[in-house]
């Protein structure tokens, strides 16, 4: 039987794993213990997903006919390193870099004329000179994921904690500090083969209000973005691809689009969108099996993109996610009851509990959900949100009284 070897074994690699499966291929994970992915997969190889030489080794000795993962930036780098040193298809390393270091992202950009906020390095806290942008700025890390380690900064004063905040997060102890760019947030999402990128579908972003770094409660696919601006970012995306020539896998990327047109990249990744967006938003929105095809493409099966790109169908798709008051969980209702209801297509909300602390949501990874849904049309769709928010009742003991769900 095949073998083929996935970086990670988070909730974002669970599909993957069972796309794998029914592929009929023997499926390993790499992971440290207590992973959800790890249950449906065939084996697990217990170890660090950045001890990449002890990898390498198993998976000689294991004969792997191929290396992948998918949803995730920090899986990405090791995928490429093991695919280089054992000769299987796959990314170079230092192509995969292009996208994973956002420092390394922003000067292709530049290189190449992309639509890029204007930006710095930094490794300390002192103030950046040279850098003549007015504030607001945004400070993050080069290498992390999920808005850790993201603050906006408005002043001088607020300068020093955010880069300690961004550093804290960083593996290499990295920090980019990038000019505020005010905008609408739209995420583009392609698939790369053979050099070429093909576009699949563009998606809105819905925030939660209130929330001094944009954190988003909902994407819809397909987008209500006008298809004169979306062409504007298919050909940002063509010409990145074009400049660093990736061999195959799944883009996302996040574009921010302001009052008059003008678009910014946010950032682009290897992989595809989390939040269940490559497993199951895209094929509920497209008919495309992306994951399928990312695995076809790691076994090194010659594919026919022309054929396969063409839209199978074109539904609404949506993932909504949700936050709670600061405070104590007092009650959980129609948890189960969601599953019950015309549209709904998963339900991943884990870990609450009757006594739970819920703290103030500070990045992507403390919301809530997602529910997944899909619809014929927006309408369709606005009334399975509103049977969602009828149903799923949570309440939370804060220190002025009981209060509900935030879905916005």
């Amino acid at each position: 039987m095949t073998k083929v070897l996935i970086i990670g074994a988070g909730i974002g690699q669970i599909y993957l794993v069972q796309t794998a499966k029914k592929m009929g291929l023997y499926v390993i994970v790499v992971s440290p213990k207590g992973y959800p992915a790890i249950d449906y997969a065939d084996e697990l190889f217990e170890c660090d997903i950045y001890d990449y030489d002890r990898i390498v080794e198993f998976a000689k000795n294991a004969h792997i006919s191929a290396v992948f993962s998918d949803q995730n930036d920090l899986m990405m780098p090791t995928v490429a390193y093991v695919s280089e040193k054992l000769k299987l298809p796959g990314n170079s390393l230092e192509m995969v870099l292009s996208y994973c270091n956002k420092e390394k992202f922003r000067l292709i950009c530049d290189e190449i004329g992309n639509p890029s906020p204007k930006h710095i390095s930094v490794r300390n806290l002192s103030l950046p000179e040279n850098f003549n942008v007015p504030f607001p700025w945004i400070v993050k890390p080069t290498d992390s994921q999920s808005s850790m380690g993201i603050s906006v900064v408005n002043d001088k004063k607020e300068y020093a904690n955010a880069v300690s905040n961004a550093l804290s997060m960083s593996k290499h102890k990295q920090v980019i500090v990038e000019q505020f760019f005010k905008g609408k947030e739209f995420v583009c999402e392609g698939f790369v083969y053979d050099g070429r990128y093909y576009n699949l579908s563009f998606g809105d972003r819905v925030y939660f209000k209130g929330i001094e770094h944009p954190i988003p409660c909902q994407t819809i696919f397909p987008s209500s973005l006008d298809s004169c601006i979306q062409q504007k970012i298919i050909e940002c995306e063509e010409k990145f691809t074009r400049k660093v020539h990736p061999r195959f896998g799944i883009i996302h990327s996040e574009y921010l689009v302001d009052t008059e047109g003008n678009i910014c990249v946010v950032e682009s990744a290897i992989r595809g969108g989390g939040v269940y967006i490559s497993s199951h938003l895209i094929p509920l929105s497209t008919g495309l099996d992306i994951n399928s095809m990312l695995i076809d493409c790691a076994l090194g099966k010659k594919v026919d993109m022309e054929n396969w790109i063409k839209c199978k169908h074109r539904k609404i798709s949506a993932y909504l996610c949700f936050t709670l008051p600061t405070g104590i969980i007092d009650d959980i209702k129609g948890i189960d009851e969601l599953q019950l209801i015309d549209g709904v297509k998963l339900v991943d909300i884990r870990n609450l509990c009757v006594g739970d602390l819920c703290e103030p949501m500070t990045a992507k990874g403390m919301r809530k959900g997602p529910i997944i849904v899909s619809a014929h049309n927006r309408a369709e769709l606005g009334n399975v949100i509103c049977k969602i928010h009828e149903t799923l009742d949570i309440r939370v003991r804060t220190n002025n009284g009981l209060k509900g769900i935030i879905w916005e």
